[in-house]
């Protein structure tokens, strides 16, 4: 009997380290002397050939060539690397630098958000997703109904929290929070002023939500699934 119990323990300990890592952050170096360059790739166990090609049209740091695997990808970045240092010409090239962060990973549901630092350049830039991997495609903004009034909400908390204001029309940028337990604490809204461009880039802003206030504006079949 207690073997039974250690078996039904592993596999119901397996089953949970296969869940997390589901979606995982793959990382590669390419060091020279005592400086040493990370590279990062976003893998998704299950196929997902839309969602990466999305994420590959983030930032087309290859011209164009795009990739049916992110292991592939993760060598073009460091064989590139490898050149661009080889040759002396990485700060010429202005190298981009992907960084990928998860937020949300459950039920199927994916919120990421992908940073380029370009080598040599003061400009950086984060663009931020939700997918539903379960059908390969980007859920975006909707996820949510009634969205003119959300915006309005937005726009309005946007104004008082930090003193300024801009037009905004899309809901498409946000980070889902959650504490240790999976349960969802609210949602951090990302915009940009687009009219004021600097050399970093767009500057940027937030507005959080709790889950509270941001509940009644969920689409019901996407909100069951961020619950579960």
């Amino acid at each position: 009997m207690i073997k039974t119990f250690c078996n039904i323990l592993f596999i119901f300990l397996f089953s949970l380290f296969s869940y997390a890592q589901n979606v995982s952050i793959l990382k590669d170096s390419v060091c020279v002397s005592k400086e040493c360059f990370e590279l990062q790739e976003l893998k998704i166990a299950r196929k997902t050939p839309g969602i990466y090609h999305k994420l590959q049209k983030s930032y087309d740091i290859f011209n164009g060539t795009f990739f049916d695997s992110p292991e592939k990808r993760l060598n073009a970045k460091r064989d590139t690397l490898k050149r661009l240092i080889s040759t002396n010409s990485l700060r010429d090239s202005q190298f981009g630098f992907e960084k990928y962060t998860i937020f949300l990973n459950k039920s199927g549901l994916l919120n990421i958000s992908v940073h380029i630092q370009s080598y040599g350049s003061p400009w950086e830039d984060t663009i931020y997703y939700f997918f539903d991997e379960t059908n390969d495609i980007e859920i975006g903004e909707n996820l949510f109904t009634n969205k003119k009034i959300l915006l309005q909400k937005l726009y309005k908390k946007l104004k008082i929290e930090n003193n300024i204001s801009f037009p905004i029309d899309n809901l498409n940028h946000y980070k889902i929070g959650t504490a240790k337990s999976g349960k969802i604490k609210g949602i951090n809204f990302i915009f940009y002023d687009e009219k004021n461009r600097t050399n970093n880039g767009y500057p940027e802003y937030s507005v959080y939500f709790t889950y509270k206030e941001i509940e009644k504006f969920l689409a019901p079949q996407y909100k069951k699934r961020l619950i579960e």
